[in-house]
């Protein structure tokens, strides 16, 4: 009796084991790396950039693997989208690169992947004492998504959402943290410089962070993962631009209304529709 109690109890924890070894095979990680929230930094166009901003990605990787990832994809997804030191990767990864893509900072993300990391993000436009604050670019003044107000971590985030993947971990500036756990609680932040001014941080220096940003990657996905935000259909999207001259060009566009002095609005179907439309009216406008 006291034998077939323990085999049934051995084959139960041997069949949890196996599930467990399965979950862990198929956790698929996706990272979206920006550069305004890498820790050193007061200057995207500081040399050290690109260096700094490479080793904060190679810490999330470290993480995601040391949690039990088996694919891991890196979007280069600041300014050229050409910024990651090829080099000084980890040689692990499949690496997406170059800014003409149709889906930007989220490009290949599909339903296949268990969890979304952003790595160096900072907060949305207007945002008081924000380092680099922006939303896509400076035309920028806010960007509301089914009336909620947000940024590109916000935005990003319901990309994710709309495919069902979770965004788990956030570094960056504090309020880029903070403004992305409005919208998906339970996610894990590390917070890795702090804005004085829209040019000026208090910073973590760059080993301080890269250990923190490791640790915290592999606590977000060894926990439990944070749930999307819901995605209403149809998507509804108002752009309010620094500037009117924006707006007049932009209603042009076939679908995009006039709202106001400085702001537009569309809707679409499906939220991919909408992302990429955004992007056309804050990255390739001219007036």
């Amino acid at each position: 009796m006291i034998r077939g109690i323990f085999a049934l109890a051995l084959a139960i924890a041997c069949q949890v084991s196996d599930a467990l070894s399965v979950q862990q095979r198929r956790l698929t990680v996706y990272i979206s790396a920006d550069m305004e929230g890498i820790a050193g930094i007061s200057s995207t166009d500081d040399p050290l950039g690109p260096r700094f901003m490479t080793r904060e990605v190679n810490a999330a990787i470290a993480g995601a693997f040391n949690a039990g990832a088996t694919r891991v994809v890196v979007n280069d997804a600041h300014g050229s989208h050409t910024n990651l030191l090829q080099d000084q990767l980890d040689p692990r990864v499949t690496l997406i690169r170059g800014s003409l893509k149709p889906y930007g900072m989220m490009e290949g993300l599909d339903s296949s992947f268990s969890a979304v990391l952003f790595v160096g993000f900072h907060a949305k436009a207007r945002s008081l004492g924000g380092f680099a604050a922006h939303t896509g670019s400076g035309i920028v003044a806010d960007l509301r998504i089914n009336g909620v107000s947000v940024g590109e971590g916000g935005m990003n985030a319901l990309y994710a959402a709309w495919y069902g993947v979770p965004v788990a971990f956030i570094s960056g500036d504090t309020l880029a943290v903070t403004q992305l756990g409005a919208l998906v609680p339970g996610v894990v932040g590390v917070a890795v410089k702090t804005g004085i001014w829209d040019r000026a941080v208090t910073t973590m220096l760059p080993d301080s962070a890269q250990a923190a940003i490791q640790r915290g990657v592999e606590r977000a996905l060894q926990g439990a993962l944070p749930r999307p935000p819901a995605v209403t259909r149809p998507v509804s999207v108002e752009l309010e631009y620094s500037t009117a001259i924006y707006a007049e060009v932009a209603e042009g566009i076939p679908g995009v209304r006039r709202q106001g002095y400085s702001t537009v609005r569309f809707s679409t179907p499906d939220y991919p529709a909408a992302y990429r439309m955004i992007r056309i009216l804050y990255r390739h406008l001219q007036p």
